[in-house]
C-alpha cells in the first residue's frame, strides 16, 4: 500500500461492499419475522445459518463483481489482466479508494485476491446449503440453487455489459439476492410457501436491488467507460435517481396494499418511517451537480433506508 496508512478493517470492508452486506442480508430478516407471525415460534439456529449460507453469496457476488468489472477495464486498454502489467495498465485516481474496484485501480490490491476470495465466499455458499439441506430437506437446495444462479447470471459479462439485455442482470440480481433466499428463509422455518409470503416478498427485494443499485451512482462515470448499463448511465445520474425513487414508491405501495386487504398486521406500517429516508438517498435536488460524494451519499442512506426497513418490519412482526 505505499506510504498510505489505512487500517486493515476498512479495507476488508470495502473491498467486499461490507458496508451493505447487511442491507442485501434483510430479505433474511423479513422472512424469520414473517415467519415468527405465522407459525409462533422459529429456530434462531437455522436463521443464523441462513445468514452465514446468503451472507456468503453476497460477498461472492461483490468480490467476483468487482473482479469482472477490472478485468473488462485493463482489456479495454489494451492488455490481459495479470500480474506483470496490472499495475501499468491502470489510471491511478487522487481520490481515496471507496470500493474494490478502487483498490485494484490504484494499484493497492491484485485482482487475484478478489478472485480467490469470491470463489472461497462462494465455496462457504455451497457447502453452508448442502449442509443445511442434509439437516432439513432437500427444497433448500432448490432455493439455494436459484439464487446461485440468478447471482451467476447477474455476473456474466454477456449480460452484465449487454447493450440491450442488460435489465437481464437486475432482474437476477433481484431474484437471487432478494425474493428467493427470503422463500427459502420462510420455507426453512415453516416448511411450507404460502402466497401471503409470496406477496411480501415483493417489497424487501426491491429494497435490496435498490440498496445494489446505489452503488452504480458512486460509480456511473466508470460504468459509463466500461459500457456497463445501470439505472445511473442508462437514464443519467439525475433521472436515474428519480427512477429509483419511483421503485421504492412502489415498493411501499405493496405493502401498504397488504396492509390495507388485511393481510398483515396494522403495526407494520411502522415501515413507512423508513420511506424518508428512501426519498432522501434519492432526492436529485440534494446532489445537484452530481459528484462523487454525492454518490458515496446516496450509498449510505440506500443502504441505511433498507436496514431502517427491515427492522421496523422485524419489530412488530416479532412482538405480535
Amino acid at each position: 500500500m505505499g506510504s498510505r496508512r489505512v487500517g486493515y478493517f476498512r479495507v476488508i470492508a470495502q473491498m467486499g461492499r461490507m458496508r451493505a452486506l447487511p442491507a442485501l442480508l434483510m430479505p433474511i430478516l423479513w422472512g424469520v419475522a414473517t415467519a415468527r407471525w405465522q407459525t409462533g415460534t422459529v429456530s434462531i439456529w437455522w436463521a443464523a445459518v441462513l445468514v452465514l449460507t446468503y451472507g456468503a453469496l453476497a460477498l461472492a457476488c461483490n468480490y467476483l463483481g468487482a473482479y469482472v468489472d477490472f478485468r473488462r477495464h485493463v482489456r479495454s486498454e489494451g492488455q490481459y489482466a495479470s500480474g506483470e502489467n496490472v499495475r501499468n495498465s491502470t489510471r491511478p485516481s487522487p481520490a481515496w479508494p471507496y470500493d474494490g474496484f478502487d483498490w485494484m485501480q490504484q494499484g493497492l490490491l491484485r485482482p487475484q485476491t478478489f478472485l480467490s476470495l469470491g470463489l472461497t465466499s462462494g465455496t462457504i455458499f455451497v457447502l453452508a446449503a448442502l449442509w443445511l439441506g442434509i439437516f432439513t430437506d432437500w427444497p433448500v437446495w432448490f432455493f439455494a440453487l436459484i439464487s446461485g444462479l440468478m447471482c451467476s447470471v447477474s455476473l456474466w459479462p454477456g449480460i452484465r455489459f449487454a447493450r440491450r439485455i442488460w435489465w437481464l442482470g437486475d432482474l437476477a440480481y433481484w431474484l437471487g439476492l432478494g425474493f428467493i433466499p427470503l422463500l427459502g428463509t420462510y420455507f426453512v422455518l415453516t416448511e411450507t410457501i404460502t402466497r401471503l409470503v409470496l406477496l411480501i416478498a415483493f417489497a424487501p427485494a426491491t429494497f435490496v436491488w435498490l440498496a445494489y443499485q446505489s452503488y452504480g451512482f458512486y460509480s456511473w462515470h466508470r460504468d459509463w467507460r466500461l459500457r456497463r448499463r445501470t439505472l445511473a448511465v442508462v437514464f443519467g445520474p439525475e433521472r436515474g435517481l428519480d427512477v429509483a425513487a419511483i421503485i421504492s414508491i412502489a415498493g411501499f405501495i405493496a405493502l401498504i396494499l397488504l396492509m390495507a386487504s388485511g393481510a398483515v398486521p396494522v403495526w407494520t406500517i411502522l415501515v413507512l418511517g423508513a420511506f424518508p429516508l428512501f426519498l432522501r438517498a434519492f432526492a436529485r435536488a440534494r446532489v445537484w451537480p452530481f459528484s462523487r460524494q454525492a454518490g458515496i451519499g446516496t450509498v449510505e442512506n440506500a443502504i441505511n433506508a433498507v436496514i431502517l426497513a427491515g427492522l421496523l418490519w422485524f419489530m412488530p412482526m416479532w412482538l405480535i
